[in-house]
């Protein structure tokens, strides 16, 4: 069995680039990661993006949302049972450093530049999907200054 997940790296410009990043509970396995659920029955990657970055971060009004072209699939037990997951990536943009109001499933959230981001995630896809996005700015900055 396949299930469909998305991850979302949240980010801000202002005043400078920072991303958010969540820590799940101590039962939850305690790691760090970005915002990161489950598609429900019907619902399309995009629908997900936007309510799992409001029952994780309190976030409502998004900028930007940036589908960054990147899936990867992995194997991790769910309840007992090793499931086949795959996760489509995202980055979602929000005006400034907002306080957040976490979910149940993380303890703690830090805004942290690129540098500090790409030491406090260890997963290798999370900092997949962060090269994807900063290549992505980096092409946006590049067309302004056209």
């Amino acid at each position: 069995m396949l299930r469909t997940n998305i991850q979302v790296i949240i980010f801000t410009r202002t005043p400078e680039l920072k991303f958010l990043i969540l820590k799940r509970t101590p039962e939850r396995s305690g790691y760090w990661q970005p915002v990161c659920g489950g598609l429900e029955k019907g619902e399309r990657p995009i629908e997900t993006v936007k309510r799992e970055i409001m029952e994780e971060t309190g976030i409502e009004k998004l900028e930007k949302i940036y589908d960054l072209d990147y899936t990867f699939t992995y194997k991790e037990p769910k309840n007992g049972i090793l499931m086949k997951m795959r996760d489509i990536c995202f980055a979602a943009e929000v005006s400034n450093e907002i306080k957040i109001v976490l979910s149940d499933e993380h303890e703690k959230y830090i805004w942290s530049t690129e540098k500090e981001a790409k030491k406090t995630l260890t997963w290798k896809p999370s900092l997949k999907t962060i090269d994807k996005l900063m290549k992505i700015l980096r092409n946006e900055e590049k067309t302004k200054s056209i």
